[in-house]
């Protein structure tokens, strides 16, 4: 895997080049060279601009992805890197099967995954330039210990395959992939599944089905496009047609994609009657854990609350927006009290090493019929707290627990919140899901509302 990297140090005059980078590539180091300002930019049919700062480091300021190349915000290293698109496929591939769910591992074969694949250090493309699936390559080129892997009609192009191929194309079309840390997009947008949901191939429909309602946050071909790390440099950099985008004007581009798509995505999905008449997506009591999947949901018209969260949180992953579940087994610790999910969005911070940012908390608003569309009715990142039904001393009474999702494997598993607690599953004997304990963040939030 390929690497360029530069520090970020402290601003002086600013110097611009067009970037193209000469990629060295050996089995185990990671080496780039950036060429002299002179070398060609055309990357893929469409150049990146990197603004570098004339100092004694060669200093990145700013950093997108195009068709050939990722961008990366390198956590708490203070630095951007840039990586083929290739080996991007290839991280992300080899982040999920090192975190497997354990409900995954007997059917990880059928998921897209080959056995003894974590030794895997190259991959390529075909002739033609088409994606080319990890496994595929894998079953083609490689052997595991007594057993060639041969490729199998679908399984070489499985849930995996299709779920980091439009992760990466949601890095190379939404510009506010450009300021979402790394670790955050791999845990947060790359997984294809939030808990024990059955495993289906949801993303490329959520994908091209939000697009149309996306359309003006897409980056135009033909357009140079870089994110300004240091707003107050922006000024400065003049000469070239190209867009100049800040990380605050990114943060409020992902907080206005979330609440259209809170307020079409039910109807997008809803069910036609003969009539022509659209039924949005709705909410229907006790229906987890038997509708509680994304492509379920779709199918059935309805869902519980959790349904309808992970159908919410695997639409803003198919465009690029860090989403997880929250929720709690028992309001006050009481399960004659009841149970509730909702999801919280990541909205990154001003710093190049992702600081500053947060973890927003909302909820779906199904039930929004196509021609009635009213942003003003959906829940969205700006809304008070305390306007939640939910969100009020009388739930946060100090005795409620409310965890959250994670992906990436936990080393241990405790009682101090290192899983999350299905309501659904064994609530003291299911620790596949990692998770985080948020309860304090919402007794102090919420614990403070009126009811």
């Amino acid at each position: 895997m390929s690497l360029l990297r530069h520090r970020m140090g402290r601003p002086s005059a600013l110097l611009l080049v067009e970037a193209a980078l000469s990629l060295l590539v050996t089995s185990s180091a990671f080496v780039a060279v950036l060429p002299p300002a002179s070398a060609s930019a055309a990357v893929g049919g469409r150049a990146d601009l990197y603004t570098m700062l004339d100092d004694s480091e060669s200093n990145i300021l700013s950093c997108s992805s195009n068709s050939t190349h990722c961008g990366w915000i390198d956590d708490g290293q203070n630095s951007v890197s840039i990586t083929t698109m290739d080996e991007a496929r290839l991280e992300l591939f080899n982040y999920l099967s090192n975190n497997l769910m354990p409900y995954d591992v007997p059917i990880a074969q059928t998921l897209g995954y080959m056995p003894d694949n974590h030794n895997v250090h190259q991959i390529h493309v075909n002739e033609d330039g088409d994606k080319l699936s990890i496994s595929r390559i894998l079953s083609e080129d490689q052997h595991t210990t007594n057993t060639t892997i041969r490729a199998v009609d679908g399984l070489s192009d499985g849930i995996v395959n299709q779920t980091i191929y439009y992760s990466l194309q949601a890095k190379e079309i939404f510009p506010w992939t450009d300021i979402i840390p790394k670790s955050i997009y791999m845990e947060y947008v790359v997984p294809y599944a939030v808990v024990n949901e059955p495993r289906t191939d949801h993303r490329p429909l959520l994908f091209h089905a939000l697009r149309d309602i996306l359309k003006s946050y897409e980056r135009r071909p033909n357009v140079e496009y870089h994110t300004i790390i240091a707003p107050e440099i922006k000024s400065s950099i003049v000469g070239m047609t190209n867009i100049e985008q800040t990380p605050s004007l990114l943060r409020e581009q992902m907080k206005a994609a979330v609440k259209l798509i809170n307020t079409h995505l039910w109807s997008i999905f809803g069910r036609r009657s003969n009539s022509d008449n659209n039924y949005p997506i709705a909410f229907k009591a006790g229906l987890t854990p038997r509708i509680y999947d994304p492509l379920s949901v779709i199918a059935y018209g309805h869902s519980s609350c959790t349904g309808l969260a992970i159908l919410f949180i695997a639409a803003l992953r198919s465009v690029g927006i860090p989403s997880r579940l929250a929720g709690t087994p028992a309001w006050n610790n009481d399960p004659e009290h009841g149970n509730h999910s909702w999801l919280e969005v990541y909205i990154p911070g001003d710093k190049v090493d992702g600081g500053g940012g947060e973890w927003i908390f909302l909820e779906p608003t199904p039930g929004i019929a196509e021609g009635r569309e009213d942003t003003s009715t959906a829940d969205d990142l700006d809304r008070n707290a305390c306007d939640r039904w939910f969100c009020n001393a009388e739930h946060f009474d100090g005795k409620t627990q409310v965890f959250v999702t994670r992906y990436t494997k936990q080393r241990e598993v405790d009682t101090m919140g290192s899983y999350f607690r299905m309501a659904w599953s064994d609530v003291d004997g299911d620790t596949g899901v990692p998770g985080e304990d948020r309860s304090d963040y919402y007794t102090r939030i919420c614990g403070q509302c009126p009811h």
